[in-house]
Formats: structure tokens, sequence, C-alpha cells
């Protein structure tokens, strides 16, 4: 499949029009809008959406119901958004875009919820220049300009992990998140929210009749999956024999297409989840390839220098979806699909913040014992634990969220950057007061991540349909206690789709685990591991402290605990730094 990539300029004055003109043309780039205070190309084979109010959205756009992208939209949708400021585009539409929205002196960017086309923009003037990836819109930029590293908000980003924020850790350069929308008038500039998931984790929107909330679900993941992967003629399905592989297997299935699975072997037996794979692939009758993890020796120095804007790559996933590459070109597929961000999209939370919105909703009262009793199997303590901390966790239920904070062998200077570490407003807004609810939108906070990160490097031809707008919206609707049961979370899902999946999958207990990858990874490059980030950028910067870092590889003890993967991030987080400085020339 052809990646998406649009480059564009929007208030420019004329002079830097005309420059962005030219380099337009010469990256043999389309034109789809060029009007006063307005510029919008494409690259060839880019899905777009043209109208005839100068408004365009670049990227696959759906709406309910439909059994393919729209081509086209009626004068009347048309007039809705522009008329909103793109408003109606978020209520009533969700894919991977991003529209360019003229009206009268102003322009606005919206971008999509979730959405997997990613929109960076930087100043140009009075202007800004907007593109879909690093390369691009390095082709709107004047000659002069080059990327420089943003070494405190690259600590910053370290620190809070799986969190996005508007800033990325490019000097001058931010990113539209998914759901915000961008106006620019006048020469001002100004970010507005369109989207927040506590719409539709309101009681108003709660859907109590069980039975009601599973048949959506599994209604709206079989339409999400089939439209998401609607352009693949041949995808080849990650097939880990987890819930939500599995669940994008069926869902795959129920769409009649054609696809193969691939199972990635790991190394060791308590990640071999092979015999779940092949029930799997049985019961949706389809072939199976598995593939030994450990195949080739990856070098982990180049997979994480990957053209995003943070540094977030990690070379282990790389090296996975390198192996899924090769093997997709040997079938003759044309796109990966997985189940990423399952977890977060159908709840997976293990904590007894459900069991404290039993306790605050009136609704919730009589499921308080048998969730408590569901959460303490799953996370093997006693129930009376876990009623315990439900009755403390209701007490507060007035506190902000906390996002964990990461410092493990950064620089001492790192900690005083905690405290200015990116917030995020979904984590301000817990109007509801309900920690379950709170809980489940944490996860989605690390999912949004996840999936406007957008393709990149092996993971270019990947796509993860469940984390999709209209799914995620009613996965909010469902109470948090009903996702809970048989000492299982994710229960919602797994009664959704009990009937289409092999029935040691529907409710099996514990997942696979890349574990074993990263300790091989670990103790084979030990040596490599201390040059690249003794001697390195972050190093350099005081960005991570060297001396325990170097401690930390020098520890004669077989990797253990967590801190070996630590070192390895920093190590992606180095890669990734040198990566950016080499696109300079």
């Amino acid at each position: 499949m052809i990646r998406p990539r649009f480059l564009a300029g929007l208030g420019l004055h004329a002079d830097a029009a005309g420059r962005l003109r030219a380099r337009i043309r010469s990256a043999a780039l389309t034109f789809v809008i060029d009007v006063p205070g307005t510029i919008v190309s494409i690259a060839p084979g880019t899905p777009t959406l043209n109208t005839d109010s100068g408004a365009v959205i670049i990227g696959p756009l759906f709406t309910s119901g439909a059994r393919a992208a729209l081509t086209t939209l009626a004068p009347g949708a048309v007039s809705a958004i522009i008329g909103s400021s793109g408003e109606h585009l978020v209520r009533g539409y969700w894919g991977d875009y991003v529209a360019i929205l003229p009206r009268g002196e102003s322009v606005a960017l919206v971008r999509a919820p979730f959405g997997a086309l990613p929109c960076l923009h930087t100043a140009d003037g009075p202007g800004r220049i907007a593109a879909s990836d690093i390369d691009t819109l390095r082709l709107g930029l004047d000659e002069t300009s080059a990327l420089t590293l943003d070494y405190a908000a690259i600590a910053r980003q370290l620190i809070v992990g799986d969190l996005r924020s508007n800033a990325t850790c490019l000097t001058g350069i931010e990113e539209l998140r998914g759901g915000d929308r961008l106006t620019l008038a006048a020469g001002e500039m100004r970010c507005e929210r369109l989207w927040s998931p506590w719409t539709f984790a309101a009681p108003a929107r709660r859907i109590d009749d069980q039975r009601e909330a599973e048949r959506r679900l599994r209604d709206t993941a079989r339409s999400c999956v089939a439209l998401r992967t609607a352009r693949a003629s041949h995808p080849l399905l990650l097939l880990s024999g987890g819930l939500d592989s599995s669940i994008v297997a069926a869902c795959l299935g129920a769409a009649d297409r054609d696809f193969a699975c691939l199972n990635l072997v790991a190394t060791n037996p308590t990640g071999d989840e092979r015999h779940y794979a092949r029930a799997v692939a049985a019961r949706v009758a389809r072939p199976l390839v598995e593939h030994e993890m450990a195949a080739g020796a990856p070098d982990i120095r180049s997979l994480a220098a990957v053209d995003l804007p943070r540094p977030v790559a990690r070379s282990f996933e790389q090296h996975a979806y390198a192996l899924a590459g090769m093997q997709a070109a040997a079938l003759g597929c044309d796109a990966l699909v997985d189940g990423g961000g399952g977890d977060n999209v159908f709840c997976s939370v293990q904590s007894a913040s459900p069991a404290a919105d039993c306790l605050l909703d009136p609704e919730g009262r009589r499921h308080f014992w048998r969730l408590c009793g569901d959460i303490a199997r799953l996370a093997q303590v006693s129930r009376h634990t876990v009623a315990w901390r439900a009755f403390l966790r209701a007490r507060r239920a007035n506190a902000p969220s906390r996002w964990p904070l990461d410092l493990r062998f950064l620089h001492p200077h790192a900690a005083t950057l905690a405290a200015a570490a990116p917030a995020h407003p979904w984590l301000d807004e817990d109007r509801l007061a309900w920690p379950g609810r709170a809980a489940h939108i944490a996860m989605l906070v690390a999912a949004q991540g996840y999936a406007e990160d957008g393709p990149h490097g092996t993971k270019s031809n990947a796509i993860s349909p469940l984390v999709s707008q209209p799914l995620i919206e009613h996965c909010l609707r469902i109470p948090s206690w009903e996702w809970f049961e048989n000492g299982s979370n994710r229960a919602a899902a797994r009664r959704a789709f009990e009937t289409d999946l092999a029935a040691q999958v529907a409710w099996r207990e514990g997942k696979g685990s890349p574990e074993s990858l990263l300790v091989d990874l670990f103790e084979t490059n030990r040596t490599m591991l201390r040059d690249h980030l003794g001697e390195g950028l972050l190093a350099g910067a005081q960005v991570i402290d060297r001396d325990a870092v170097i401690a930390g590889i020098d520890d004669p003890r077989p990797a253990h605990g967590t801190g070996f993967g630590r070192i390895l991030q920093l190590a992606d987080a180095e890669s990734w730094a040198r990566g950016i400085l080499s696109r300079r020339s």
C-alpha cells in the first residue's frame, strides 16, 4: 500500500509561498489547493477528498454504515464541516485524515482522533508549513533550516514514556494531536480540542444492557477492521495468539477477507504461543506461518533511527516488523495487520479502580463484591484487599490522575524536568471523578500515541485497526464493572467474540511477552551498548547518567529485573538522535 503524504503552506507571505510552490514542483508532488493563503500538495496515490468549497480532506475518511472510504461528500455535509470549522467532521466521520478547511480570512487544520496520518507543523514567518512526516516537512523549509535536537524535550519524553503532547523533540516543530483543531487567522495561531473521551464516558451515554453493548462491540469492531484494511488486497495478520490479534482474525474472517497469519516465535518457552495461534488460524481457516524471532542478528543502532519527531520507536518492535515484512513479501501480502492497542481499547486494567466506581455509582453497587473477586483473582490478592483499596481510591476520587514518571538512568537534572513534563488534557479532565473510567482513559492516552505516531520504519505498511474512533467511543460507554469476569479483564470483548474464537483463546489467562527477545538483545550487545551510550549524544548533553548506565551494562549478572529494558530504550533514543542529525546532510 502507498503511504499517504502531504505538504501544505498556510498564511504564508507571497515570497515564502513562491518558494514552497517551487519545492512542491521539484518534489513531483501534486497541487490540490493553490489559492492565496493556502497551498496544499500530496504525493501520488494519497487518498484525497476535494470539495467545491476549497476544503480538502487528506487520507481515508469513513462514516457509519459505509463499506469503503468515502470519495464524495454531499453539499450539505461540506457546508456543515466548513461552517463548524471541523467539529461536524470529528463528530460524524472518522478515519486517518487531516482536513484543511479555509473559512473566510482563516484556515483550520483538523486531525482525526486516533488517526494514523501525522500532522507536523512549524512556523514560516506569520504562517505555518505543515506536513505528514519529517522529510516532507523539510521540503517546505528554507534551505538554511536544519533539524535541531531539543535535549530537554528528549529528557521529558523519556520521563513520560507513552504519553505524547503537541511538542516534539525537534526544535521549532510541533504536532497536531488527534481530535484537535489548529486555526490560523491574521497571523495568530490557536489550538483547540474537538474530541474528548470523557464525552462518551458520561452517565447519559452509558449502555447498561450488557447483551446490547456486546452486540454493538462486535459489530463495531468488525466494521472498523473491514474498513481500515479495505485498501489491502491480501494482508498478513501478525497473530500472536493473544485475545486482541485473535479478535482481528475473527473480524477479517467475518468479512471473508483473503489473508494469511504469521506467528513470530519467541526463544523462551514462556513466550511461545504457537498452540494458541494454531487454534485461531484453524478456527478462521487461514494459513499460518511460524517464524523464529531469533532469526538474524539485528543491529539495534539503526533499527530505531526512524523518521519520527520523538525517540519512541523500539528496536525490538522494528526487528519484529522487519521479519514480518520479509514474510509478507514472500507470501505476496501487501499490508501487515496487528492487534496493537487492543489492551488499551478493551480496558485491560489491573487495579481496584473499577471497583471504586461501583462504590461511587448507584448502578454499580450490586456488582461490587463480584468485581472485587474478579480483580482479586486477576491480581492474585485477596478479595478484601481489593475491597479496601477500592474504598481508599473512592475516597480520593476527585484527585487528578497521575501519569507514571520514569527517571531511571537519567541525569540528575532530569528530575527538575519531571515537574515540567508535558501533561495531557484527558488526564486533567476527570470531571466525572470515576477512578475506573479514568484508568481506562489513561490507557487510551497511551493508545493515542501508539496510533498517531503513524507508519514508520519497518512499520510503514502496518495497520492497527482496533485503535479506531468508533470502537473506542463505544467501549467508553460500557460500564467499567462490565470489563471483568471469570478473573479476567477485557471481559466485554471476550463475551462479544466468544462464539467466534477458539475456546482456549477467548478466556485464556496470561499473555506472551517479548522479554526473551529483549534479554537476547541486551546480552548480545553489551559491548556495543557501552560505546553507543557511553560516548553518545545523550550522555554528552547530560540527558542520561552515563555512570549509572555503564554500571548497569557492566553488571556481571545475567539480565534481570527491568533495568536492562530501560537501557535498551535509552539506546533506541540514542539511535534516533543520531539518525535525526544524519538527515541534515
